[in-house]
């Protein structure tokens, strides 16, 4: 009964498996929407776990509507599938990603050729399977979808084994810096030492060890003031940006969708207020993107510092730095940053600045000193090596500030949100998957009261 049953699939399989026409259905719709992504996968790293379904999908649906129709489905798609690969790229949880599409207003998109000419490739790559369906509908009615299932699967098997360093895998356990180095509020209450935390955009875990030295090289000069000691290593990361803000800030896995709801909730800041702690926030953006105006005040900020407010506090904040992320230089925040530690030096604080300037597409450094793009340069692949100046930068501005003889005893964290989202290969494999990097500045000084002695 058994033998007959598999006799009977196997009759029923061998017609579909050799049709012609079941073949072609499969390369126009199976292969040819993600024939150009198969072959730069040896060069760019596109995580599309559900795009070639999604293609499939819009052709048999097109095949059953009118010729127009496939004019708006297939580039539909496209956009869809771009907003995956996008959306895998910068660690955005689906709901977080949907509610992002809100905030595209605040970005100027137009701004990076290199995002003007992808998704200009990927409409283009929906036009152009659009006509070549049109041009075989005759020749694709009444065959049957198998081969096209099977090609499809093929194309997700292959691009999830060469991407498969790079795909996100759970983190197996919850860390933060802030866990990992035993700083919790009533700790860091009980040290009456104020806090500085910088969380820096795209800040990776950088591979080799010569390239990571370069940003604690920079904070050497802090160091030699005798006042702090320096720690650094890995953590595990969930989500974007604003998960990494959950992360560090309210010490669990989530993002600002979390933190939405409720007036109050139980993180890091508010329970630094609970302790007589001063807490402030600066972002160089705006304070619409992710409603963090809504948020930062129900986890613990008394005051949150913007791109609306600071931009018109003087000369201070004139220029403008980044490209569809435009906004205030971090350079700039650095030294806003410093003014508010050191104002009313008697005021315990805790005091968060989240950096912009290294968000992708970013504006390389016209001034930088690692030589990128030349033969001595200090890290070979440019990309790496420009976005290492940008960190580099941000690790300068907190040394500065940790070198500031009037500066009370402050803690100084400085994390990344989450690992570099690159396109490219080869840039992409200078980073450790699934990690981010911290350091800490810890204060050797015990209180306030030893300000005046050193």
């Amino acid at each position: 009964m058994r033998s007959k049953a598999i006799s009977t699939i196997a009759m029923r399989l061998v017609p579909s498996l050799s049709s012609a026409k079941a073949w072609r259905l499969a390369l126009i719709l199976g292969l040819a929407p993600n024939l150009v992504m198969l072959l730069v996968l040896p060069f760019y790293v596109a995580v599309r776990a559900i795009s070639p379904l999604l293609y499939l999908f819009a052709g048999l649906l097109a095949l059953r509507t009118g010729h127009m129709l496939a004019f708006l489905i297939f580039p539909l798609v496209a956009v869809i599938d771009l907003g995956l690969v996008v959306m895998a790229a910068f660690h955005l949880p689906p709901a977080a990603a949907l509610q992002s599409v809100r905030y595209m207003a605040s970005l100027d998109l137009t701004s990076s050729a290199f995002y003007v000419a992808v998704f200009g490739f990927f409409v283009a790559n929906g036009v152009a399977i659009a006509c070549l369906v049109n041009r075989n509908r005759q020749a694709l009615h009444g065959a049957t979808v198998l081969p096209a299932v099977l090609v499809v699967i093929g194309v997700v098997a292959v691009e999830q084994y060469v991407n498969r360093p790079f795909l996100k895998q759970p983190a197996q356990s919850f860390e933060s810096a802030l866990s990992i180095t035993d700083f919790d509020p009533a700790t860091i209450a009980e040290s009456g030492r104020n806090v500085l935390f910088v969380m820096v955009e795209g800040l990776g875990a950088l591979a080799d060890p010569a390239h990571a030295a370069i940003l604690s090289e920079r904070l050497q000069p802090a160091l030699k003031t005798g006042r702090y000691t320096l720690s650094s290593g890995l953590s595990n990361f969930q989500g974007s940006t604003t998960g990494a803000e959950s992360r560090e800030l309210c010490g669990q896995w989530g993002d600002h969708t979390d933190y939405l709801d409720r007036r109050s909730y139980d993180c890091v800041p508010a329970a630094m207020v609970d302790r007589g702690y001063r807490t402030i926030s600066y972002h160089g953006f705006s304070q619409q993107m992710f409603e963090r105006q809504t948020w930062y005040p129900s986890i613990g900020f008394q005051e949150s510092h913007f791109l609306e407010s600071l931009a018109t506090a003087g000369d201070r904040f004139g220029q403008r730095c980044g490209s569809v992320f435009a906004g205030l230089c971090d350079d700039d925040i650095a030294g806003a940053v410093r003014d508010r530690l050191l104002k009313h030096p008697t005021e315990r604080k805790f005091v968060y600045w989240l950096t912009l300037n290294s968000h992708i597409p970013y504006v390389p450094d016209p001034d930088g000193n690692l030589k990128c793009g030349g033969n001595d340069a200090a890290i070979a692949n440019r990309r790496v090596c420009e976005l290492t100046e940008l960190w580099a930068g941000v690790f300068d501005g907190v040394a500065t500030i940790a070198m500031d003889p009037a500066l009370p005893p402050t803690d100084i964290f400085i994390v990344g949100d989450h690992p570099t989202p690159l396109w490219e290969r080869a840039a992409a494999k200078h980073f450790m998957p699934h990690k981010v990097q911290w350091h800490l500045l810890r204060d050797n000084r015990a209180s306030r009261s030893e300000v005046g002695s050193l």
